[in-house]
């Protein structure tokens, strides 16, 4: 008689943040191996995702899958109406992937220094308000940070910005994705730190039943919104 084979324990991290934030270096990093591909020649997609599977991340019993998100590029901008839609759609399937997979434990928001607020912020509302309902856990991991003398620098001028434009995280990393810095060891050692520290032991299911129509509208309110010079402060401070 065949023996029955187990169930699979994972947790499901997703990484969110627009394009070019840094989300597949940051993927490398956590991994310590190349398994996502970077660079801007990358096709522009709204919405979509990319599932990479590390069954031995930590020393435990646990596989850990990491959903590579792409986010709103320029959330002030109007999409075009088969873009729109392609949005809306996109973000169900993923949630209903996510449901299918056992739930998500995790939220990594994923920005670059110097990006433009306005997105960071947008980005922030999509998936910790409108997606998942403020039910999901979401940790901060700030890229591109090589030239910083102490990389926590970067937290201690933003935070305030990032308060006023209510984006509030549980826990953050400033990091750098290049591996030839001294600094990169300490970087994947914050970040998957955070991981253990902050990934739900349950994990949350959705229920997406009535999302696409929360999605939609929210993708109405921002094509409208007005810009919060909150969002300019973080663009000029770096």
């Amino acid at each position: 008689m065949a023996k029955k084979k187990g169930v699979i324990r994972a947790q499901n991290i997703v990484i969110f943040g627009a394009m070019g934030a840094g989300k597949s270096s940051l993927i490398n990093l956590i991994a310590d191996q190349n398994i996502a591909k970077t660079g801007s020649n990358l096709q522009r997609c709204t919405l979509t995702w990319t599932k990479y599977v590390l069954p031995r991340l930590f020393n435990n019993e646990l596989q850990y899958n990491i959903f590579d998100t792409m986010g709103i590029e320029n959330p002030e901008l109007e999409l075009e109406p088969v873009e729109y839609h392609r949005s809306i759609k996109n973000a169900s399937q993923l949630l209903r992937e996510l449901d299918e997979c056992g739930g998500t434990s995790l939220l990594v928001y994923c920005v670059q220094k110097g990006r433009d607020g306005g997105a960071l912020r947008s980005n922030y509302q999509l998936f910790r308000e409108v997606l998942y309902q403020r039910r999901v856990p979401v940790v901060m991991v700030v890229t591109g940070l090589e030239d910083e003398e102490v990389m926590e620098k970067w937290w201690e001028r933003n935070r305030t910005a990032l308060e006023a434009s209510e984006i509030v995280v549980e826990g953050h990393a400033c990091v750098t994705t290049l591996k030839n810095e001294a600094k990169y060891e300490a970087s994947k050692e914050a970040v998957r730190e955070l991981i253990q520290r902050y990934a739900a032991v349950m994990p949350v299911l959705g229920g997406w039943k009535k999302g696409e129509g929360r999605i939609s509208a929210f993708m109405r309110r921002i094509s409208l919104r007005q810009p919060n010079p909150e969002d300019k402060r973080l663009q000029d401070k770096g």
